[in-house]
């Protein structure tokens, strides 16, 4: 059975909310139970790229540390691709409200497919979603010979996810194809929170 290792991001500063994003609470669980929840029957392993471990101790998931602390979600992803025990990836930030079971068995078997036809040399390095017109880099699934170019940027403070991707092998998944496979919806999966307002939309949203 083709295996791939649940990273999520929990590391952000939460500036704008107020409060941890992760934390909050989404029809009676928090947001990051309901990823863990929904990621776990794709995943072989979750990891949790923290800059607080006692925060997220209840979940009983694996915890790394950013070895660049405070250099942004390129620093989270680092440290689970380091930590992870298989070739690829799916990863989700924590403030996803949305994200479905679908989304994350659709990013794996994306990267069983690649794995299937490609070798670390040659092959696919990153599978990213199109949703609502922009690439979804944080709901991905990223092969471990990405940690050579993650290393660079991180050194040299070049912190930009859409930079960084430019020099990888992507595979972009169009819209169409997400609307196919997981249906008109598909889009909410994407959805995340970074102000009050957001939350309150997204609360909105599932009432």
């Amino acid at each position: 059975m083709f295996k791939v290792t649940g990273i999520l991001l929990a590391g952000g500063q939460s500036s704008r909310m107020g409060t941890d994003k992760a934390l909050l609470n989404v029809n009676g669980e928090t947001v990051i139970e309901r990823i863990v929840r929904l990621m776990s029957p794709s995943a072989s392993n979750i990891i949790i790229s923290v800059n607080d471990d006692e925060k997220y101790a209840f979940l009983g998931k694996e915890v790394v540390h950013d070895r660049y602390p405070g250099q942004g979600p390129l620093s989270g992803l680092h440290a689970g691709l380091q930590a992870a025990a298989t070739p690829w990836s799916i990863i989700a930030a924590c403030d996803m409200p949305f994200v479905t079971e679908e989304v994350f068995r659709f990013l794996a078997q994306k990267a069983e497919e690649a794995a299937a036809v490609m070798d670390d040399k040659s092959g696919l390095q990153a599978i990213v979603p199109v949703s609502g017109g922009r690439i979804q880099p944080l709901l991905a699934a990223y092969h471990r010979s990405v940690l050579p170019s993650l290393e660079t940027c991180l050194s040299s403070g070049r912190l930009r996810l859409t930079g960084w991707l430019e020099q990888l092998k992507v595979c972009y998944v169009s819209e169409e194809e997400l609307i196919q496979e997981l249906g008109p919806g598909a889009d909410k999966a994407f959805y995340n929170m970074n102000e009050p307002s957001d939350y309150k939309r997204a609360m909105t949203g599932l009432s």
